[in-house]
């Protein structure tokens, strides 16, 4: 079965709709990456039925008779639901209003639950506890495991699930035993844990970012979601029954079944899992959605899966005796006019009031903030007046961001250099990226980022400051900042590589030579030119190729790429091949660029035939044939793992050629072996 609505498609087992009318139940679910908190239900027509609002990055859910919990970006919602037993709101008859938002400020709160005496318990994961509500503080901690020293805003587990016994907190999981900010990235593999919190001490160890811990049936089930594996505890030891096509995450039962979420291996914190080699390995990719799995036979019995808009699941819960839910969103008709009161004998819609007539702007309507992520504050820096404000003088803040990755980061592309954007559609991120941004008032005004390349090395790959705060020191201090922050995550060095230009060069290298880096040494070489210009090398036609080699068309010849050469915009005008009989003996390999430029991306030519000059006769030859062609420019660049080849571009070449410009590589030891 298919639905699709409002460009969100999804698919199903072809009885889903059936069976759940059948098991009178509806399934509630969250995803943060979209903001969404919707119900999945059957119709009396025999369809699916899909039904969500937004909210701020929701969460944890948990439901309790007639109230569904929900964490947020920054609140707890309680919601109510409106309808009495057996009344209906048009199809509903479980309409959840939020009634009530508890403020605890972003706090990165997980999952969600009720203990015997009805208090609100949940997961701060940034905080590395189990809390609970309470009107005169943001939380109140209640537990938190033995490894962590103190209740810092650090992530440093990525404690992340809660298992109820008998109505109190019983087990957790946690993505590592790390005490330090973020650890728990560097032990996502096989570092997870389940800890009993009434001992406060590890039961299990060897998980791979272990999620939704649930005591069921006498046993303690959860998902190792690095696996993609749904099982339980046995012991002191993970028993999986099932291998789910997805990072699992979202465990609900009823009867004898099981709901699993599954997302997508989306950011960095999924890349390199096992899920992943796995997937690839079977020639599967990892789906969006929900898996039910009948606990007797271990096999899946129905599942729905997101083919667009969403890629992750959080949470999700079973609602009993609900055939049709629905909620009030935020924003709209619904929530301002919709009232119940003792007397009321169900809902009562209130009159829709008229606009007042204004002649000033019209306000701003209320609604969700725009997404940010938690920060770590630094030490503040002296006030900073920007560029042409006369008298305007605030304090910069430092902070370090929180939760980065290759998808939320792009949020800040415009306070990024060089473009993350177009860096990650030439070359994927590679690992965890670490931010550092410098705000005055609350507005950034300088962002430094940088991406884990190995356990031990770390790479800057954008700094950005606003034009009227430059020249105040604000990309010294935040790079300084980000080396500090590198060295207490255990990195060992940090490297950096860039383009030249006339601002790249004066204002990075002055921060480079100010903070002690090593001088920056030439790595790639780039040019440019345009056939009239490189018309008059006077070797073109000096060194013809003598009859026992051919020159060949590459792409016609349908051979393999080397596998460093992209297939995508293979230049076929002169993309060549040097072959001596059978052999392949040397190519040139280009690509088009633009319309107008190609660029000679890789020369090659067997040693034999390097010192007879054959390589520069291949490469004549494919400039000849561009020449002759209405492509009017060309650009290429050499690396310094080639010096006869820079030698060569120096001598033959350097004159003829337009542009010319550097990629240049420093580094610096930020943390020494005795140190470590």
């Amino acid at each position: 079965m298919s639905l699709s609505a409002n460009q969100l498609r999804v698919t199903s087992s072809p009885d889903l709709t059936r069976w759940l009318e059948q098991q009178n139940i509806s399934i509630a679910a969250t995803t943060y990456q979209t903001n969404r908190l919707f119900f999945v239900s059957g119709q009396a027509n025999g369809r699916l039925k899909l039904h969500e609002r937004l909210f701020d990055k929701p969460m944890g859910l948990y439901v309790a008779a007639n109230r569904l919990y929900m964490t947020t970006r920054y609140q707890i919602w309680d919601f109510h639901n409106l309808l009495d037993s057996g009344e209906k709101s048009q199809e509903a008859d479980r309409l959840y209003v939020p009634r009530t938002a508890y403020t605890t400020g972003d706090v990165n709160a997980h999952e969600i639950v009720l203990d015997n005496a009805q208090n609100v318990i949940f997961v701060n994961t940034d905080f590395s506890c189990l809390a609970t509500i309470n009107p005169d503080y943001s939380f109140v901690p209640l537990w938190r495991p033995s490894f962590i020293s103190k209740l810092v805003p650090e992530d440093r587990c990525h404690l992340n699930g809660l298992a109820m016994v008998e109505g109190k907190p019983a087990y957790v999981t946690a993505c590592s035993a790390t005490d330090t900010a973020a650890g728990w990235r560097n032990h996502r593999l096989d570092g997870g844990v389940v800890i009993d919190v009434n001992h406060n001490e590890i039961i299990v160890t060897g998980l791979s970012m272990p999620h939704s811990p649930r005591w069921y049936q006498g046993k303690l089930w959860l998902l190792n979601s690095g696996t993609g594996e749904f099982g339980y505890i046995q012991d002191q030891r993970f028993d999986p029954i099932i291998f789910c096509p997805g990072f699992v995450r979202g465990l609900a039962f009823w009867q004898n079944f099981a709901f699993v979420g599954l997302s997508q291996l989306r950011s960095q914190s999924f890349s390199g899992l096992p899920l992943e080699k796995r997937l690839m390995s079977e020639g599967n990719r990892p789906q969006s959605g929900l898996m039910v799995i009948d606990l007797q036979t271990g096999k899946t019995l129905h599942w729905l899966y997101f083919q667009s808009i969403i890629e992750e699941l959080f949470d999700v819960v079973v609602l009993p005796g609900v055939s049709q839910p629905e909620t009030i969103g935020l924003q709209g008709d619904e929530i301002q006019r919709l009232v119940t009161f003792p007397e009321s004998g169900g809902i009562v819609i209130t009159k829709p009031t008229a606009k007042r007539p204004s002649k000033g702007a019209t306000p701003p309507i209320a609604g969700l903030p725009q997404p940010t992520e938690a920060i770590a504050q630094l030490p503040t820096d002296q006030p900073i007046s920007p560029v042409g404000a006369q008298g305007l003088a605030s304090e910069v803040k430092y902070q370090r961001v929180y939760h980065l990755n290759s998808s939320n980061a792009l949020d800040y592309d415009e306070l990024t250099f060089p473009r993350l954007r177009q860096r990650w559609q030439k070359t994927p991120p590679q690992g965890e990226l670490t931010g550092l941004s410098a705000s005055i008032n609350g507005s950034i005004v300088g962002l430094a980022i940088a991406e884990r390349l190995n356990v031990e090395t770390a790479k800057i790959i954008s700094l950005f400051v606003l034009p009227d705060y430059r020249k105040q020191g604000i990309g010294t201090r935040l790079v300084a900042y980000l080396e500090r922050e590198l060295k207490t995550q255990g990195f060992q060095e940090l490297v950096l590589s860039y383009s030249t230009s006339s601002s790249t060069s004066l204002a990075l290298e002055g921060i480079l030579q100010r903070l002690q880096w090593q001088p920056p040494q030439i790595t790639l070489l780039l040019g440019k030119t345009a056939t009239e210009n490189i018309a008059k090398v006077d070797w073109l036609n000096k060194f013809p190729l003598p009859p026992s080699l051919e020159v060949f068309s590459w792409p016609e010849a349908g051979l393999s790429l080397p596998a460093s050469v992209e297939k995508d915009r293979l230049e076929p005008l002169n993309s060549l091949g040097l072959r001596q009989g059978k052999e392949v003996v040397g190519w040139v390999l280009t690509h088009r660029v633009a319309p107008d430029t190609i660029r000679y991306t890789t020369w090659e030519v067997a040693k034999p035939f390097e010192s007879r000059g054959r390589g520069i006769s291949l490469l004549a030859e494919a400039i000849r044939r561009q020449i002759n062609s209405d492509v009017p420019y060309l650009t290429g660049s050499v690396s310094h793992h080639y010096p006869r080849l820079l030698q060569f571009v120096g001598r033959h070449l350097m004159p003829y050629l337009t542009g010319v410009g550097e990629v240049r590589q420093t580094s610096k030891l930020i943390k020494s072996s005795e140190e470590n």
